[in-house]
């Protein structure tokens, strides 16, 4: 169930209508385990942001999930999400920021419960 915020100074304009659909499924391909459904990806667009004291087009993104990040792993992420970004929206890799975030299942919130006692429960799985 990772959650995904992709802040950016592009204007929402020149992002594509499937930007969202295509990053969701480049996501499930490389995070192992994770089907399609079970991302949530927030996507804000024309930010005044700039890195690096300039305003040309770049990013900062924050990647929430369950037990799918190390250090080895995080550099393949980081490197088929850049080159996905530099594709579709023409953002370099250098100006790029991505935070891997590993979070609790008790520390989540889901159908009026946590997603560990939904696991407990047996209702609930966070692999495909």
């Amino acid at each position: 169930m990772p959650f995904v915020k992709l802040v950016t100074n592009v204007p929402e304009e020149k992002i594509p209508q499937d930007f969202n659909q295509k990053f969701n499924r480049l996501l499930a391909d490389i995070f192992p385990g994770k089907s399609y459904e079970v991302f949530a990806i927030d996507v804000i667009s024309n930010k005044r942001y700039t890195f690096g004291g300039t305003s040309e087009p770049s990013a900062m993104l924050k990647i929430t999930a369950f037990h799918i990040f190390s250090p080895e792993k995080n550099v393949k992420y980081s490197k088929a999400i850049c080159e996905f970004l530099f594709s579709t929206l023409q953002i370099p890799g250098t100006r790029i920021l991505i935070e891997f975030i590993d979070i609790a299942t008790c520390n989540v919130g889901f159908n009026s419960s946590t997603v560990q006692a939904l696991i407990d429960e047996g209702n609930f799985t966070t692999s495909k």
